[in-house]
């Protein structure tokens, strides 16, 4: 922004961002490189603030002028929506604009007409006075907004951890779109949803769970991924309506209990001679450092180099965020490396850290998760890898660690006022050691 004086009066001038150049015309009608505005004042601290608000201004008409010569009516709608919020009004449809009384509108007119000798540009007239017809997105089209609209939440996601955050969501709406558009000539439009179609939805995922194909825990997630959207975006959008994604949860089922590895079979199987020589050498010792530390496999993959302090009094992996989202914040910890735990790590610092899986948990849990399938390593067919994080908790409880350090170690929130440290690494390694391989 630039505040020009001259003759003691200042102006506000700019140059005409790339983006815009050749759609915005001077007085003559030919394109211009630079716009000018007389602010009325000559005191510094007015024409900063007078000068904000026309710099707003200019940018929401710019923003409307090219969204009004190209073939996006959903973005043209969307443009005038912020052009006429930058002149202080919303967006009102001119149809309702005629319905209202005079007294409310004059202003308004005042506006889309311009001051004597200045008329406003068709672009703001429009704008000001409901030209532009609405267009609703499909749930498609709301979620690439919805991603838009909350992007300063996912800041410090890593772009592995963007992906994961937005495919559930992306499959939600896929699937509900799937499902409404039959008997149509496509997805509804988001205005057009009714709560008979959300209903659809949950008749169709209802279907699936009876019939034993999935169960109701997959079917509430794609409910409340699109009940989330659907509110996030229209408070966010000035949309009114009522949610009709809400109250669809399924209820019933079998509640799945995380399979957990017996100590017998951790020691005896997954830690037998020559076991896990099949798997590739840094998959190994990702899964050797989870045995005595129930870390998560992303808190191990995803660590860099530095955070494996090895050479410290006591050596430990140190979760920090590194780039990347940490699931809550008491996950932030530094964990004890013992054992065969210690070992592994060392061997991971010896190659230069995580490499083949840095940032990719996902690849590593399936690999390793079908090499234990295939090399009997399942204690049961629903056991995983993860199991080893359960079978950590469990050993530490059995060994009668505080709950305190328990929830320490493994990340967990804790339930109970927190006074001091809980003894930080040194009551870890004490714990840790207790149930060390």
């Amino acid at each position: 922004m630039g505040l020009v004086k001259k003759r003691g009066w200042f102006y506000w001038v700019k140059a005409v961002p790339k983006r815009y150049r050749g759609h915005v015309l001077g007085q003559n009608g030919k394109p211009i490189q630079q716009v000018r505005q007389a602010l009325g004042t000559q005191v510094r601290l007015e024409a900063t603030a007078k000068a904000s608000q026309v710099e707003a201004l200019r940018f929401a008409e710019w923003e409307a002028i090219l969204a009004g010569k190209s073939d996006d009516a959903r973005r043209y709608y969307l443009a005038s929506v912020d052009l006429a919020q930058s002149y202080g009004f919303t967006y009102q449809a001119s149809e309702t604009l005629l319905s209202r009384p005079l007294a409310e509108v004059l202003p308004r007119l005042r506006a889309a007409i311009g001051p004597p000798g200045a008329p406003a540009d068709p672009i703001v007239t429009e704008a000001l006075l409901g030209a532009a017809r609405p267009i609703f997105p499909d749930m498609a089209g709301v979620l690439e907004e919805y991603v838009e609209l909350t992007k300063t939440r996912h800041m410090q996601k890593s772009d592995a951890q963007r992906h994961k955050w937005l495919l559930p969501k992306k499959r939600a709406v896929a699937n509900f779109n799937r499902v409404v558009a039959e008997g149509r000539a496509g997805p509804p439009s988001v205005d057009q949803i009714t709560r008979a179609d959300a209903l659809a939805f949950r008749d169709f995922w209802s279907e699936r769970v009876l019939t034993g194909t999935h169960d109701a825990k997959t079917a509430n997630k794609d409910f409340g991924h699109l009940s989330e959207i659907y509110t996030t975006w229209s408070e966010l959008t000035g949309f009114e309506s009522r949610n009709p994604f809400k109250a669809l949860r399924l209820h019933g089922g079998q509640t799945k209990k995380a399979a957990t590895f017996s100590r017998d079979w951790v020691a005896d199987r997954i830690l037998a001679p020559s076991v896990l020589d099949g798997l590739n050498e840094e998959a190994r010792d990702v899964l050797l450092v989870m045995i005595n530390t129930g870390l998560r496999p992303s808190e191990i993959t995803d660590s860099p180099l530095a955070d494996y302090r090895i050479s410290s009094n006591v050596p430990h992996l140190a979760v920090e965020p590194n780039g990347r989202q940490l699931k809550v914040s008491h996950t932030r910890r530094e964990i004890p490396l013992v054992g065969v735990s210690l070992d592994a790590a060392r061997r991971i610092v010896a190659r230069g850290g995580i490499q083949r899986y840095q940032n990719k948990a996902g690849t590593w849990s399936a690999l390793v998760n079908k090499y234990m399938l295939n090399n009997g390593l399942k204690e049961t067919p629903q056991h995983t890898a993860y199991g080893l994080r359960h079978y950590v908790e469990d050993a530490l409880l059995l060994a009668g660690v505080d709950d305190r350090v328990r929830a320490d170690i493994l990340g967990h929130k804790y339930h109970r006022p927190v006074y001091g440290k809980g003894g930080g690494l040194v009551a870890r390694l004490a714990a840790l050691e207790l149930i060390a391989l």
